[in-house]
């Protein structure tokens, strides 16, 4: 008797360790290395620079060029696959888009089916196993948008705990330069795709010329910021970087040669924050800055006749092509 009372009390103080434990696993510090682990999970980097151009979290619902991520996420969850099952249907699509694999009939006849892209190799992987285990940023009007639509809600039962773990551990001007960073290159990369998909390339090239200037200093206004784009090897002679930015350059291209992900630059003053991200090229990108050789002629020709002194060309894909280049305020 007295060794089973022994027993229960060693088995109830176990218990409580164990369950001390499972609370710490949920409630863990943001200097912690699992909530530093989850920020630096490489799916969702390049979710954000390979899928966020058209599949943006931040557009509104008439704007939108693709469903947001979170969307995406809640439709493959529906049959409530594994993990491995989640990730193979992702790829599966991915690697093959067409209407018969489509899981978004909706989206589908709406957007159309998405076009077939190249992407590095196991980069969807990482995306898809990323988009399972967390929760991501998704638009303001979703959220009742799927409450009408079938699956209510379960979206929201993935990743919830993860959310307060994958709080940004940056410093809050890193958080702020990202932040426009990216709302500049979404909002660049939609309107690109978007005249990409009903004018075509000739024409994209020439909204471009136009557009690009006058669409990144409508984020710079938003964010009462100064937003740019330089390279070391300009399109445009206003986007030439100076010998300063083009050592920032040099630094982002060592880290992707060396297989890192390139940190942000802080240049700190007494009343503002430089801050320097790099501009890395997608797919999408090489329609007009790839290999001359695997260009279009008609392409070429477009470029040289809007832009003479062209440095542009020849880039692969997941290589720095510049950097953004953002001053605001402390």
């Amino acid at each position: 008797m007295q060794n089973s009372v022994v027993y229960l009390l060693l088995l109830v103080f176990l218990g409580s360790c164990l369950r001390d434990k499972r609370l710490s696993a949920v409630y863990i510090p943001l200097q912690d290395k699992a909530a530093r682990n989850l920020q630096e999970h490489r799916g969702k980097k390049l979710m954000e620079t390979q899928c966020y151009v058209c599949h943006s979290p931040t557009a509104a619902m008439d704007e939108m060029i693709a469903p947001p991520m979170a969307a995406i996420k809640a439709h493959y969850l529906l049959d409530q696959p594994s993990k491995g099952e989640f990730i193979k249907a992702i790829v599966s699509f991915v690697e093959d888009p067409s209407a018969g694999k489509a899981k978004m009939p909706g989206a589908v006849a709406r957007f159309g089916t998405m076009p077939l892209q190249n992407f590095p190799e196991n980069s969807v992987e990482q995306i898809a196993e990323y988009l399972y285990d967390h929760q991501v940023e998704e638009p303001e009007w979703f959220s009742e948008h799927w409450k009408a639509g079938p699956g209510k809600g379960i979206y929201r039962q993935q990743g919830r705990r993860s959310n307060a773990q994958g709080q940004s551990s940056r410093t809050q001007y890193e958080e702020k330069g990202i932040k426009i960073a990216m709302e500049a290159q979404q909002l660049l990369g939609q309107n690109l795709m978007r005249e990409i998909q009903k004018n075509g390339t000739l024409e994209a090239l020439e909204f471009c010329n136009l557009q690009a200037i006058p669409l990144t200093d409508s984020v710079a206004n938003k964010f009462d910021a100064s937003v740019q784009r330089v390279s070391d090897r300009n399109r445009n002679p206003v986007n030439s970087a100076n010998s300063e930015e083009k050592a920032i350059i040099e630094v982002f291209k060592r880290e992707m040669s060396a297989g890192k992900d390139p940190q942000p630059v802080l240049k700190m003053k007494r009343d503002s924050v430089g801050f320097y991200y790099p501009l890395v090229t997608i797919t999408l990108c090489l329609q007009c800055h790839g290999k001359q050789e695997e260009m279009e002629f008609e392409v070429k020709e477009k470029i040289l006749k809007l832009y003479p002194q062209d440095k542009a060309t020849g880039y692969s894909e997941n290589e720095v092509r510049g950097i953004w280049k953002i001053a605001f305020k402390k």
